[in-house]
């Protein structure tokens, strides 16, 4: 049986009723509003497609759980350790967000490059004057996560002649088509001098919190520009908004932070070259007919015994 936790801001119950029955024809599944409803069902529960935060002692109640969707991307929140001792297979619905996301990062790029940041400051002071700009054509741009949103972001860039770079947890022997190179992220000190956009689709994991603080930021250059659409846990705020005070780099561009919503007493209000979000990079309209697509196909996996599209690996987390 599958049980699907609705979520009115993101999963729409009346949505599902509508769709359901043709994305999974002859299952047996059941809309609830929260798990704990789930509860009277939890034996014949062997499939859990969820777009809610679940309290991680609520999963050892389901006994015969075998595969839950988690339908947004993220699964920092899910307790792993257990999944892996249960033998339940989490899968996500990575590669939803790659249009949307790499159009953003595009359209921030271009923003910072173009230099519209200080043309809407001068707008708002009715100043027409000559701005400084520049051009991506040419710039070497640094994707930290090559993964689905990475290298359609990468195939974007390379539309307008960037040199695009590569850095991955995971070693990887074969090229990764649209990246000029792809390295290991051990090697990521050795690359931010050189590159003149870095953006972040990394995952929040032990590794990756707080990775960009003073010291990384004091490797780039002076005209780089950083950019985080991954998870907030990256950056260290307190001292990017010290690097960009002090003009370090050039401009940043933010749709992820580390409390949401950003406090109104956070430094990262107030400075004129940072570009902000409210987290809303991977929203689309295309969210529910891309994710049930993944659904569909890793549920036709699952019942036939194959394997299936964005399984998590517990020992990377992600």
């Amino acid at each position: 049986m599958i049980a699907i936790t609705s979520n009115e801001n993101l999963l729409p119950k009346s949505d599902l009723e509508e769709h359901f029955s043709e994305i999974a024809p002859g299952e047996e599944w059941k809309v609830y509003d929260n798990v704990e409803a789930m509860l009277e069902d939890k034996e014949r529960i062997d499939i859990l497609l969820n777009s809610i935060r679940v309290k991680p002692e609520l999963f050892k109640e389901f006994a015969n759980l075998r595969w839950i969707f988690s339908y947004i991307a993220g699964v920092d929140s899910y307790p792993l350790d257990l999944f892996r001792e249960r033998e339940i297979i989490l899968t996500n619905s990575s590669g939803v967000h790659s249009k949307n996301m790499a159009e953003q990062v595009i359209g921030a790029m271009i923003m910072i490059s173009r230099n519209f940041i200080t043309a809407g400051h001068n707008r708002r002071k009715k100043i027409f004057a000559p701005i400084p700009t520049d051009e991506l054509f040419g710039r070497k741009l640094l994707i930290l996560g090559p993964g689905a949103i990475g290298r359609e972001l990468a195939r974007k860039a390379k539309a307008f002649d960037m040199y695009v770079i590569g850095v991955r947890n995971r070693a990887v022997d074969e090229p990764i088509e649209h990246f000029d190179e792809v390295h290991r992220i051990n090697a990521l000190d050795e690359l931010l001098p050189e590159a003149d956009f870095v953006v972040s689709i990394l995952p929040s994991t032990e590794k990756t919190i707080n990775l960009f603080d003073k010291s990384k930021f004091s490797l780039m250059h002076r005209k780089a520009a950083f950019i985080n659409v991954g998870r907030g846990t990256l950056v260290v705020e307190a001292d990017l908004a010290e690097v960009l005070q002090n003009k370090q780099i050039r401009a940043a561009y933010l749709d992820v932070f580390q409390e949401e919503p950003l406090p109104a007493d956070s430094p990262l209000w107030e400075l004129d070259n940072l570009i902000i979000t409210p987290h809303n990079a991977g929203t689309t309209p295309f969210y529910f007919d891309r994710a049930m697509g993944i659904f569909k196909e890793n549920l036709r996996r699952f019942r036939a015994g194959e394997e299936m599209l964005n399984v998590i690996s517990y020992e990377d987390k992600y």
